[in-house]
């Protein structure tokens, strides 16, 4: 026998006023955590031709640089344009000997012409140690000297901020074992200041690092624990938009990016500047309500009780709040400790043609997660020039491509099939940048390489939006919550491997964009072959009730979605008795606040 009891459900009703009160402050959380992501774009820039050069020893009294980088640089030639250039990453080993023999001249016309090679000079080259920046702006790379060889320690700090993102996940799920989702979110949001102020302050490359993996932590904390929240107070054709939607406020914060960084002239004043404004979503946090399922399930029933005392309080729904309200919390508490435990890892495998659909959304999860990041940081690679733009039009790809989704997800019966043939299309169109001429206006030839690379992002983003939304629709209702923490797991780990994809850019600015379509075209081809239901019925969808209760399956069925119930004598007497316009539960009745049926019957 099951017992389906969802006091909670009936009084909170799928959305109203109170709920979007709170979903709408958890939104703003992405937004300091999307800046602390894509900041590598604007804190360490690609230094232009010039803008560095091996520093001179002490013992060497250069009279100006340019003298200097005559006598220490080798000459190299562009592979693009056939001409020679300054290799700024490499001297002559003889160069600081050398270099007394130029200062020596005391009048212009006696010194050697540019490039005059001296006589019985030694022709070794060896690698720069040491960097002299003449950069207007103070970013991480002229910090740490991080050009040439060292340059791929770039990589290594987003590689370490992803893994601050996927420890900060699991951790944040294991701390909502013991601490609630509302308490959880506050200590990541005080821990976020104090790291993220410390990554800009920290004079060490690897403190740098470790304090950006710890700012990581903080944020997937703070929308980890406000997921919770909003899953929890939220149903139906409400909760799939929340969820669907919670990605637009990251993509905001990326719009939003560019104006914040134009007014700093340093990498450690703009990490300032992205930790401090979280100050106000601690203010802000004291109208963020805990999860009243959170407390239902450890027993905590006073602390639900005026939770939803709030809820209906400010949905305007306290005239028909139940007089017996303590005793059905009471049963609905005392229902989900005595409930079993929750599935393991190993059940989701389990079922009729559940292998393949997990297999590819797990790999789909893992080229998407990776793609969807890289193609926003190579943004760098295009132009240092235009960065500001690119961004802002990258942050805006990803809000219409999270649309497309919702649509999908609402409209469609073949949401998987659409989305991964449209991410064939954008991979293929990806590929044309290759043909994009090098004649063309410097300002023209960016716009096409953006254009190229943002109709593939714009495909990614639509993926994303429905792996998130609908990924637990190919499991059983006690499965979803194990299954939604693998899959996003496993992509974390594989998203490790997104910044080094970028540092490919070393061996052609297509390169990466190149790598990062085809494995958005493989992916595509994956996600093409899940199959799952229509997320939100036509029924549902047409009929949508804001007050319906969100039944559950024991105590998590949030899944509920409302349909046909003339001939259902239990929903019969709800609807009498709820009659004419209250959207709240009526009073205690057998029959109307548990229902009971055997194992072998069809779901309610």
């Amino acid at each position: 026998m099951k017992t389906k009891v969802d006091a909670v459900g009936r009084i909170t009703g799928e959305w109203g006023r109170w709920q979007l009160r709170t979903v709408l402050l958890i939104f703003l959380c992405k937004i300091p955590s999307s800046w602390f992501m894509a900041c590598i774009i604007f804190t360490a820039p690609a230094p232009r031709h010039g803008e560095f050069f091996c520093k001179p020893p002490n013992t060497v009294g250069a009279q100006n640089d340019t003298l200097w980088i005559k006598v220490s640089h080798p000459q190299k030639e562009e592979v693009d344009d056939q001409e020679f250039s300054i290799d700024f990453c490499n001297i002559y080993q003889d160069a600081q000997e050398h270099a007394h023999h130029y200062y020596r001249y005391e009048r212009p016309e006696l010194e050697p012409r540019v490039w005059e090679e001296p006589t019985s000079r030694n022709m070794n080259i060896i690698p720069c140690q040491r960097f002299e920046h003449r950069a207007e702006y103070h970013s991480v790379v002229t910090q740490y000297d991080l050009v040439c060889s060292r340059d791929i320690l770039v990589s290594v700090t987003q590689f370490f901020h992803l893994f601050g993102v996927l420890t900060g996940g699991i951790l944040a799920n294991h701390l909502l074992k013991y601490f609630s989702p509302r308490n959880v979110m506050l200590f990541g949001m005080i821990t976020q200041i104090f790291c993220g102020n410390l990554t800009g302050l920290v004079a060490s490359y690897e403190l740098h690092v470790f304090f950006r993996c710890l700012s990581a932590v903080c944020c997937a904390q703070m929308y980890t624990a406000g997921g919770v929240i909003m899953a929890d107070i939220t149903g139906g054709v409400y909760k799939t938009c929340v969820s669907t939607l919670f990605e637009q406020f990251w993509s905001i914060g990326v719009i939003l990016l560019p104006g914040v960084a134009s007014f700093f002239s340093s990498w450690s004043h703009l990490y300032m500047a992205i930790s401090w404004p979280t100050v106000i979503l601690i203010y802000l946090w004291r109208w963020i309500p805990d999860s009243p399922r959170w407390m239902i399930q450890r027993g905590r029933v006073t602390d639900a009780k005026n939770i939803l005392l709030q809820c209906v309080e400010v949905n305007g729904t306290r005239y028909g709040l139940p007089h017996d309200i303590d005793q059905q919390l009471q049963l609905q508490a005392q229902t989900a400790m005595d409930a079993p435990p929750p599935p393991g890892w190993w059940s989701i495998w389990k079922g009729e043609n559940v292998v393949r659909n997990l297999i590819c959304v797990h790999l789909a999860w893992s080229l998407y997660i990776v793609v969807y990041y890289g193609m926003l940081l190579n943004i760098r690679s295009f132009s240092r020039e235009h960065l500001e733009v690119n961004t802002a039009v990258a942050g805006l790809s990803e809000i219409v491509g999270t649309f497309i989704g919702l649509f999908l997800i609402l409209k469609t019966t073949r949401k998987w099939l659409w989305t991964g043939l449209f991410n064939v299309v954008a991979g293929l169109i990806a590929y044309l940048g290759w043909l994009v001429p090098t004649d063309l206006p410097f300002d023209a030839r960016v716009a096409l390489l953006m254009l190229s690379a943002m109709i593939s992002k714009m495909a990614i983003s639509t993926t994303l939006s429905i792996l998130t939304t609908c990924t637990v629709e190919l499991v059983s209702e006690e499965k979803r919550k194990i299954t939604a923490f693998s899959a996003i797991c496993w992509a974390r780990f594989w998203l490790l491997g997104a910044p080094f994809i970028g540092a490919t850019v070393i061996f052609g600015m297509m390169v990466p964009q190149t790598a990062f379509a085809s494995l958005a075209i493989v992916g595509g081809v994956l996600t093409a072959l899940i199959t799952s239901p229509r997320t939100i019925s036509k029924e549902a969808l047409g009929g949508s009730n804001r007050a319906t209760a969100t039944q559950m399956d024991g105590i998590d069925n949030k899944g509920f979605t409302t349909g046909p119930t003339l001939n259902n004598p239990i929903f019969t007497n709800i609807t009498k008795l709820a009659a004419p316009n209250s959207n709240l539960p009526p009073p205690m009745v057998p029959g109307v606040w548990t229902t009971k049926h055997h194992d072998d019957s069809p779901p309610v």
